[in-house]
């Protein structure tokens, strides 16, 4: 389904980009909450790997302070051929420079957003694909074990059950090393959402699910906030009732699920 309907350009422009409900409703508290969660110090190092359901750009603006390099792991194919052109400054790429200009802005950055769309391109050193279902989710691809792991709206969007959705943190698990950190941002009680006109299914999670599921995945759970929605004209298009940020720490590895 997401191989064929899903638009990245579409998730983009309906939820990422300024005057947008969705970011007036929770970008504007998730994305702080996440450079504080930087600027702490606990999450830093060589290695970012950013797990997500589309070419959500906007988290790399942060996180090239702080690490050396970034890996995009993208769930679908058309977020890796939009993130390639944009990367390449492909003519036809993703016009992203009022996202990143906006969130320059939102960070207090005194950079201006070409400085930092340069930074960016040099930090992203590969973007894979992933497959959540498996052990190894970028095999064939090879990479050390990452400092930090961040989940940006990704399982709740392709696991169809809970069962799933802790099979696959398990595996997304081990692309991270021991005393690594995981952050996660993530839609609560949500059941679907909206990219374009095409209606996709959300996996309906909430806290105390969470917190179980990274206990059981070997993480030591080290701050978590939760943000309740504040606009009902996004009923539209997500009916989550809140969204949430969590820092967690890799204790352990677990033996994983899947191929």
């Amino acid at each position: 389904m997401y191989d064929e309907l899903f638009d990245p350009r579409k998730l983009i422009q309906g939820y990422f980009v300024q005057d947008n409900d969705f970011v007036e409703d929770s970008v504007h508290e998730l994305f702080p909450a996440y450079l504080r969660m930087l600027s702490s110090g606990a999450a830093k190092g060589g290695s970012l790997i950013l797990v997500s359901i589309g070419p959500l750009i906007h988290y790399t603006i942060p996180s090239s302070e702080y690490f050396a390099e970034i890996t995009f792991a993208c769930l679908n194919d058309k977020s890796i051929e939009e993130l390639q052109k944009w990367l390449k400054n492909d003519p036809d790429a993703m016009d992203c420079s009022h996202a990143i200009q906006f969130f320059c802005e939102l960070q207090g950055s005194s950079e201006t957003w070409i400085e930092k769309k340069n930074v960016i391109q040099q930090k992203v050193q590969n973007v894979f694909k992933c497959d959540i279902e498996r052990s190894d989710p970028l095999s064939p691809n090879v990479l050390p074990k990452a400092d930090c792991l961040l989940l940006v709206h990704s399982l709740e969007f392709f696991c169809e059950s809970k069962t799933t959705f802790c099979d696959a943190l398990k595996n997304l698990s081990s692309l991270l090393k021991p005393g690594g950190h995981l952050i996660m941002t993530i839609g609560l009680e949500a059941t679907f959402y909206m990219v374009g006109d095409v209606k996709f299914p959300h996996l309906c999670l909430n806290e105390g699910f969470l917190r179980d599921a990274f206990t059981n995945a070997g993480f030591v759970i080290k701050e978590h906030h939760i943000y309740n929605r504040k606009m009902n004209s996004l009923y539209d298009i997500a009916d989550y009732r809140a969204v949430m940020i969590l820092k967690a720490c890799k204790e352990s590895d677990i033996k994983c699920s899947g191929t």
